[in-house]
């Protein structure tokens, strides 16, 4: 990439096959790394965009917003670092030449903003995975219409002390709310992390609700809540 967006870390792995593109949100503390394992389960040659997060964390890794607590962003920093990330995706997709839009999968703090950025541009990304992340969004984020029949799944764990599963009804409750078409996925004794089952129920749930889009058979994810 070039030009003022080519300073973003970022990981990007071609596709082989057709889109969906994933773009791939980390939690916070975490780096661009994280979630290329994942994607490549989730959309196994289907290419990876991972950017990292803009604000640092102590001791050691990024989120992408400011926050108040967990699952309550800072409205002004959650706005304006959305709309950083959709400046430096657009770079991308031109650099890249990445067909749009892509599949938004993000874990923790980074799912919040793939729900935002579904919201705010669903041209960039139309659909999203939310992994330990289906905290509702505050109201001005859903205000815009763009969830409006746009594809929602969100994977949480029984246990999660972060994600806790009236976080996770609330944040369903909410997406479906603002007219997005919502899947839920919970995984007793399970807590703040990304299992293979959750990656491969991602995976059949993509697969299924992109074939039904696309005019095929649709085939429901097994495991659905």
């Amino acid at each position: 990439m070039t030009g003022a967006s080519a300073g973003v870390p970022h990981v990007w792995e071609g596709p082989a096959h057709p889109p969906p593109v994933v773009l791939a949100l980390h939690g916070r503390g975490g780096t661009e790394h994280d979630l290329v394992p994942a994607a490549r389960v989730i959309a196994p040659g289907h290419g990876v965009l991972a950017p990292r997060g803009p604000v640092p964390q102590a001791p050691a890794g990024w989120a992408w917003f400011d926050h108040h607590a967990i699952g309550v962003p800072d409205d002004d920093s959650f706005a304006a670092r959305r709309d950083e990330l959709v400046g430096w995706l657009e770079a991308a997709v031109a650099a890249y030449g990445i067909d749009r839009p892509m599949v938004a999968l993000g874990f923790s703090n980074g799912g919040m903003m793939a729900g935002a950025l579904v919201a705010a541009r669903p041209d960039l990304a139309d659909r999203a995975i939310l992994m330990s992340s289906g905290y509702r969004l505050p109201p001005r984020f859903l205000a815009p219409g763009g969830l409006a029949g746009r594809r929602i799944v969100v994977l949480g764990g029984g246990e999660d002390p972060f994600h806790t599963p009236a976080m996770m009804d609330a944040g369903v409750r909410a997406y479906a709310a603002a007219g997005a078409r919502v899947e839920a996925f919970r995984y007793p004794g399970v807590g703040h992390t990304i299992t293979k089952a959750q990656a491969d129920d991602a995976a059949a749930w993509l697969a299924a609700t992109l074939a039904e889009d696309a005019g095929g058979a649709a085939v429901p994810p097994a495991g659905a809540a």
